[in-house]
């Protein structure tokens, strides 16, 4: 971390000033320190380790993740081969570098740092990653050469953040895997200044991209979909109480071989008979980390728009979009500032279909 950063964090525990304990290398970073609380009746101290202040010691309620992200660090970062997060930042958030030169901007569960890979590119002032996890140190080896990234491994509940001090603030597909994800969410809202906008994606009630009018061909297609996600819940139920080693192994080695078989017609159904998430048009890696994604976190919600929109109202934001993001999530953007004016064009956009695959997304302006 550097020391300018100071300016806009605190001690988690009582809000006081902190300060920096430690060497500065040829890029004015700390690598290794502490960082404690001026307030002597506090008198915190927390450490920096690889250029990360490390305000939790473990992960709580998602170390799944912290796992998860150190064993896939690369796989859904941006390449030749899938523009994934790309996509769904442009359906899901929409900000572009119009909207984000010079500015800071959070992001609540950072993981290996594909969100923050995007936005650092958008000409961002700061991008800080926070993640209660030690995922921190994926995004870190993915993205802390680049002088705009900072990454911090806190707890969104308790967070050594000044409240107001951020200019934008997002979450995409990580609160929904927190005790409170409403309460969390809250948390992200009171960090981003009175002028500034916030994003939030969360998984939808709804898992597939659903045609509007009735059939015996779509309710079929319901049918299956609840059973599947009955099968997901009955698996659950044995793999996020196996060891954390024991499933990394098991998507290791046997879900590679269910992604192959589904490439194959009705011999591909077989990895219905054992806890797999397989893509069809994704890489193998992909695969293994959504299954290890599925079936060994803790804690999962499910949401509609219109629930999360209340969020939004009750978190007292303005001009609330509800973006056509990809079936299986719910997007919303907003203002805090009631006086923006909405580039309403932005948000009239077709929803994007598998991931990097068919087809990119693209706008309709009205």
């Amino acid at each position: 971390m550097k020391r300018e950063y100071l300016s806009f964090m605190c001690c988690p525990e009582c809000q006081s000033q902190l300060v920096v304990d430690g060497e500065e290398n040829e890029r004015q970073i700390i690598e290794t320190g502490s960082i404690g609380c001026v307030n002597k009746e506090c008198g915190q101290t927390y450490p920096i380790i690889n250029a990360v202040p490390r305000f939790v010691n473990n992960g709580k309620y998602a170390n799944s993740f912290g796992q998860q992200w150190r064993s896939f660090a690369k796989t859904q970062l941006d390449d030749s081969q899938t523009k994934d997060s790309q996509i769904r930042w442009d359906s899901e958030v929409t900000w572009n570098a119009e909207d984000l030169v010079g500015k800071t901007i959070i992001e609540f569960g950072s993981g290996a740092g594909r969100f923050i890979d995007v936005v650092s590119r958008l000409g961002v002032k700061l991008a800080i990653g926070i993640d209660i996890t030690d995922a921190v140190d994926a995004s870190q080896e993915n993205l802390g050469q680049r002088g705009n990234c900072f990454f911090i491994q806190a707890d969104f509940f308790n967070l050594p953040i000044k409240q107001f001090s951020m200019d934008f603030g997002y979450s995409i597909g990580v609160l929904q895997h927190t005790p409170n994800p409403e309460e969390a969410f809250y948390r992200l809202v009171n960090i981003v200044s009175e002028t500034g906008s916030v994003a939030l994606g969360l998984y939808d009630i709804s898992l597939y991209r659903r045609p509007n009018r009735n059939s015996l061909k779509v309710v079929t297609m319901d049918l299956l979909w609840s059973i599947n996600a009955w099968r997901c819940e009955l698996f659950r139920c044995v793999t996020t109480r196996l060891p954390e080693n024991t499933f990394l192994r098991y998507c290791k080695t046997v879900v590679p071989v269910l992604h192959y078989l589904n490439q194959i017609p009705v011999i591909g159904l077989i990895r219905y008979v054992l806890p797999s998430t397989c893509y069809k048009h994704m890489p193998v890696e992909w695969s293994m980390v959504d299954t290890h994604d599925t079936y060994v976190t803790k804690i999962v919600h499910q949401y509609r728009a219109k629930d999360v929109f209340q969020w939004f109202l009750r978190g007292h934001l303005y001009n609330i979009v509800v973006t056509n993001s990809r079936a299986g999530w719910v997007s919303l953007v907003a203002t805090k500032d009631l006086t923006m004016r909405l580039q309403h064009g932005k948000y009239i956009c077709k929803q994007p279909y598998a991931p990097g695959i068919e087809g990119t997304f693209s706008q309709d302006v009205a």
